[in-house]
C-alpha cells in the first residue's frame, strides 16, 4: 500500500512539473485515489504557467529588438 500512496505522490509531482515547464495550463483534480490534492498545488500549477508565459513574451520582445538591431 505504501508503494500505491508513492506512485500517487510521484505522478501528482510529475503533472505539476510538467505544468510548470511547459506553460500549459493544468486544472488539478481534486482527489486522486482518496488522497485531497491541496489547493495551493493548483495555486502554484498557476503562478508557474504566469511564468512561464511571462518568459515567452519576454523572450518575444527581446528577439524582435535584436532582429530590428541586425536589420541596421
Amino acid at each position: 500500500m505504501r508503494l500505491v500512496g508513492w506512485m500517487v505522490k510521484l505522478g501528482a509531482a510529475g503533472l505539476i512539473y510538467f505544468g510548470m515547464t511547459s506553460g500549459v495550463h493544468i486544472k488539478l483534480p481534486d482527489e486522486v485515489l482518496g488522497y485531497k490534492v491541496p489547493a495551493s498545488a493548483q495555486q502554484w500549477v498557476d503562478r508557474n504557467a504566469q511564468i512561464a508565459e511571462y518568459g515567452k513574451k519576454t523572450q518575444a520582445g527581446f528577439q524582435n529588438i535584436a532582429d530590428s538591431l541586425g536589420k541596421h
